[in-house]
């Protein structure tokens, strides 16, 4: 009796879907198309993960900055499936077309100005020969676009992907090639920003979302996972999800499934220490951009929102390395906008985790899948398996649904 009344106690769900990134998300709602009971808990006060558009008012105008994701392609078909299935593509605006640029000795250059045109065109006929598979990035990419090229310029752009160095990431799994929706904008954003995919998903029916539920502990009794969050609030389902970062899955089921555990315990994560910022647009003198890349520098990259272009406002997400001291990125976010710190209208920050991929992850991968063969009853997804773009991150929480229906 006593075990009856502590289940009673609890919110029991088929499903618990740990972790409120696209990834959680996606799987949340096709586990809700399939008629299941889902409960989502996301340890912050809002969904999203790298789905990140923190919004700024003043004087009655309201201005939104991405810190994580930026932009999403036609390719994206099965998130295109998900923003139609819950109404939302009438939020969908194009980009304004404005150049990745370099930042060379403090000043702003082209892509093209900085690439040596003869070794492009000696090296650019491998791209018709060589094939990505069993290669890294480094080894493919130098041999396409020149040694050189890739050393000084294209490596750079490539770092600024993940905010970490990829020259050993997997060549096949840092740009795929996918088949395009023809009807559908080639690259686009949302009219509330890519947090605006997020809450429409999380408003989806048979979707129950908990934010601000930081799970600590979890057990599985009598064929039922038992949730406990730091709050001391509990829940209960019989099928377990975890959207997060690998080592915080593994964390999580260091009793639950130590061989699981271990395995994701194997996996590198690089953390991205990204700091947005907001200027009147009369305070910065510096063309229209899509981003900024400064080789070498403390910045990987300095996104810019001039792809939505506002009458007001300029937006900047510097992703940084991590580390650095709260000086340093402010002193270096001044001098590349050229103004002082005055006049820097709002700041926002943010940590974000992503994955080391390497060159076994194949092989990782591969087992990953055998171990969770039989094991209809744990989830796992998240930007670690086949990719870290947000259609890779959609195809392992379909896949995973799947999985668990068949």
């Amino acid at each position: 009796m006593l075990f009856l009344n502590f289940f009673s106690a609890m919110k029991e769900h088929n499903v618990i879907i740990v972790g409120g990134g696209i990834s959680g998300l996606s799987l949340a709602y096709y586990c809700a198309e399939a008629g299941m009971k889902t409960a989502l808990l996301e340890k912050n006060s809002e969904v999203g993960g790298s789905f990140a558009s923190p919004k700024y008012s003043s004087s009655g105008r309201n201005f939104w900055l991405e810190l994580g994701a930026h932009t999403c392609y036609s390719s994206y078909q099965n998130l295109l499936d998900i923003i139609e299935g819950c109404g939302a593509s009438g939020t969908i605006i194009p980009r304004a077309k404005v150049p990745f640029s370099l930042m060379i000795d403090g000043q702003i250059k082209s892509i093209v100005s900085q690439l040596s045109i003869p070794e492009l065109l000696m090296s650019a006929p491998n791209l018709f020969k060589l094939k990505k598979t069993g290669q890294s990035v480094k080894s493919y990419y130098s041999k396409i676009v020149g040694e050189h090229n890739y050393r000084d310029v294209v490596s750079h752009f490539f770092n600024a992907v993940p905010s970490q160095p990829t020259d050993d990431f997997p060549a096949d799994m840092m740009f795929k090639s996918r088949e395009k929706r023809k009807d559908m904008l080639k690259n686009y954003t949302f009219s509330d920003g890519l947090q605006g995919v997020a809450f429409a998903i999380a408003a989806r029916r048979g979707i129950s979302v908990f934010p601000g539920m930081d799970v600590q502990n979890i057990r599985f009794e009598n064929g039922k996972y038992l949730i406990k969050t730091a709050g001391g609030d509990e829940f209960i389902a019989s099928i377990l999800a975890l959207a997060m970062p690998s080592a915080s899955a593994s964390a999580l089921l260091r009793d639950l499934n130590p061989d699981i555990a271990n395995h994701l315990g194997q996996l590198k994560a690089a953390t991205v220490d990204s700091v947005g910022v907001i200027v009147r647009k009369e305070h910065v003198s510096l063309k229209p951009v899509a981003a900024i890349i400064s080789p070498g520098d403390v910045f990987f990259s300095a996104v810019s929102r001039d792809t939505v272009p506002d009458e007001t406002f300029r937006g900047f997400a510097f992703h940084f390395r991590p580390g650095l001291d709260e000086k340093i990125k402010r002193e270096r976010i001044t001098s590349v906008l050229g103004v002082s710190f005055s006049k820097i209208e709002h700041t926002v920050s943010r940590i974000n985790t992503v994955p080391s991929l390497r060159m076994n992850h194949a092989q990782w991968l591969d087992k990953t899948n055998t171990m969770l063969k039989d094991k209809k009853n744990l989830l796992l997804t998240g930007n670690y398996f086949g990719g870290m773009a947000i259609e890779d991150c959609v195809i392992r929480s379909k896949s995973e649904c799947e999985r668990l229906k068949g």
